[in-house]
């Protein structure tokens, strides 16, 4: 622990100039036989299989096209350039940005850095290569959206930064480190916002770590109703920092309420369908009687107790935190919150901030017992 403190200490007194590049796979949710690449700022060197085959600044238009199962077609507006393995755009020293639009898609992104392409029959496997801090804005407008405080895109930024070196092995046996949809962290892309923009370079380099210096998982959704809930409550794993914990500051916000209205013949016969081969107890009614609303995991039902997280999937809710009464043969779910609820609750650090806290306090009042360090400073994280 004194050695962590010491290091956040340093951190904190020191300004360290180092980046990483991470490995996005981009528009990994539809399938892409062809697309447009087109260089909007900087200027680049195209490889096929590693040796220069052309170059171009913001004038240059390609389209890149799956021949085979292994193979990639590249062609300027006047002439096809060759086929290859792989193929890469390599920005030169300064500032890089590509538009990209693959074939079927309206409108086209606009990212940072490089760009790999390759096959993946059926698909073009499209690879953004990308400095972690350009990575880190982009992420937070699609997680965070905008209109936001710039005290909260601060956190956002930290939190984004976190999970995403923490996860850096997630599709590592797919040849690249994370994707662009929610399975790892939704990125679409550039950001123009001021505010965001500045945020992430006000944290640079920063991220959370637990009481043994280990990157957190830094959990966070929409909002909690009001009451966070522990990570064992929803993903069976104990994880000391996130503990269930009040939060008044969210209740009045957008999402904090919601009703969804089920017919009560519909409900029994998906009470019964749980059940089938669960063991009844009715002993356990007492117990559950003493736990408040916004603490309960499960649903009492004669006897039978059915997880909560299971019927929020089932039944596509908001959240698992809901009360249920009838009238007319009609179950109305009155919930609150939207998310699973564990870690950092956006709409409530949103008001937090509002209300004067800084990122710094938010976070230590949603993460337990952590420390904000520079990740260059992690002994054993591999960056350095």
């Amino acid at each position: 622990m004194k050695k962590l403190l010491a290091l956040t200490a340093f951190f904190f007194s020191t300004t360290i100039a180092f980046s990483i590049n991470v490995s996005i796979r981009i528009f990994d949710d539809i399938t892409i036989s062809s697309a447009i690449i087109a260089p909007s700022a900087g200027a680049y060197i195209i490889e096929g299989d590693g040796k220069r085959i052309d170059s171009t600044s913001s004038s240059g238009v390609y389209e890149v096209s799956i021949v085979s199962d292994t193979l990639v077609q590249i062609k300027s507006l006047d002439r096809i350039i060759g086929t290859y393995a792989r193929i890469r755009f390599r920005g030169c020293p300064g500032q890089n940005q590509f538009y990209l639009k693959p074939d079927g898609e309206k409108n086209r992104r606009l990212y940072d850095d490089d760009v790999s392409i390759s096959a993946d029959k059926p698909n073009l496997k499209l690879l953004s290569i990308i400095d972690l801090e350009h990575y880190v804005s982009g992420v937070v407008q699609s997680e965070a959206g905008l209109r936001k405080t710039p005290e909260f895109y601060k956190v956002q930024a930290i939190i984004c930064r976190t999970y995403a070196l923490n996860n850096l092995a997630r599709h590592i046996n797919d040849g690249f480190e994370l994707c662009d949809q929610v399975h790892c962290q939704v990125y679409q892309g550039v950001t123009h916002n001021t505010d965001i923009l500045n945020a992430v370079a006000a944290t640079k380099g920063m991220v959370i770590v637990d009481e043994s210096n280990e990157l957190i998982n830094a959990a966070f959704h929409s909002n909690c109703g009001g009451q966070t809930l522990n990570s064992e409550d929803v993903w069976n794993k104990a994880l000391p920092y996130l503990r269930s914990r009040p939060d008044t500051f969210c209740l009045h916000q957008p999402a904090a309420i919601w009703h969804k209205d089920i017919p009560e013949s519909e409900w029994k016969t998906y009470l019964a369908k749980k059940e089938k081969g669960m063991k009844r107890d009715t002993s356990l009614r007492a117990m559950y009687d003493t736990i408040p609303d916004n603490k309960r995991v499960f649903l009492y039902d004669k006897g039978y107790l059915i997880p909560l997280k299971e019927i929020r999937t089932d039944w596509n809710l908001h959240s698992t935190l809901f009360t249920i009464t009838k009238e007319n043969g009609v179950l109305t779910l009155s919930g609150h919150g939207f998310g699973h609820r564990v870690g950092l609750c956006q709409e409530g650090a949103i008001h937090m901030t509002q209300l004067g806290y800084n990122y710094q306090q938010i976070l230590h009042y949603y993460y337990a017992n952590v420390q904000i360090i520079d990740y260059t400073l992690l002994p054993s994280s591999g960056f350095n």
